[in-house]
C-alpha cells in the first residue's frame, strides 16, 4: 500500500510517516469491469486512488432517447477520482465506471477531515493536489466546449475537416 500512496499524484511531497497516516485510513476495494464506483449526482463521501486497473469518468447523456455514458477521461494507477468528496456541495460531477478489473484505495471524508485537523501539512498537500485536478478538469471541459461551439458557429469548417 505504501508504494501506491507514494506514487499517488494527490500525495506528492508527503514523507513516509504522513503516507503511513494516510494508509491507516484507506480501505481497499475491488471492482469488476463495468462496475460503477459512483454516479453523477451521488453524495460524495469518499476520495479514491486507483491502484490497479482503469476507471472511465463518464458523463451520462441521452442520445436518441437512450441514456449513454460518454467517457471524458480514463484514469489509471496513481490517479485520484472522487475529489468532490472534499469540495462543497459534496456531489459527484461525473460517473465513474471500471473499464477493467480495478483496485482502489478509498478515503472517507470524515477520516480525511480528522487527519487534516491532526496534521495540517497533509491537508495543504491534498488541497493543493485537488486544486490542480480541478484546473485540469476545467481546462479539458473548456477545450471540449470551445470545439463544439466552433462547430456550431462554423458548420462549413466541420464538413471540411471530416
Amino acid at each position: 500500500m505504501q508504494e501506491s500512496l507514494r506514487a499517488a499524484e494527490l500525495f506528492d511531497g508527503l514523507d513516509a510517516a504522513k503516507l503511513a497516516r494516510l494508509g491507516a485510513i484507506a480501505r481497499k476495494r475491488t471492482l469488476e469491469s463495468g462496475d460503477y464506483l459512483f454516479l453523477l449526482g451521488d453524495s460524495a463521501q469518499y476520495v479514491s486512488l486507483v491502484v490497479r486497473g482503469l476507471v472511465d469518468l463518464c458523463l451520462p447523456i441521452t442520445i436518441g432517447g437512450v441514456l449513454k455514458d460518454i467517457t471524458v477521461e480514463a484514469v489509471g494507477p496513481g490517479k485520484t477520482i472522487g475529489w468532490s468528496a472534499l469540495v462543497r456541495p459534496f456531489r459527484f460531477t461525473l460517473s465513474a465506471r471500471a473499464a477493467a478489473p480495478t483496485e482502489i484505495l478509498a478515503f472517507g471524508r470524515p477520516e480525511f477531515e480528522e487527519l487534516f485537523l491532526a496534521d495540517p501539512a497533509i491537508e495543504r498537500v491534498v488541497r493543493k493536489g485537488i486544486s490542480e485536478l480541478m484546473v485540469g478538469r476545467l481546462t479539458m471541459f473548456q477545450a471540449l466546449w470551445a470545439r463544439e461551439l466552433q462547430r456550431a458557429l462554423d458548420p462549413g469548417r466541420q464538413a471540411a475537416s471530416v
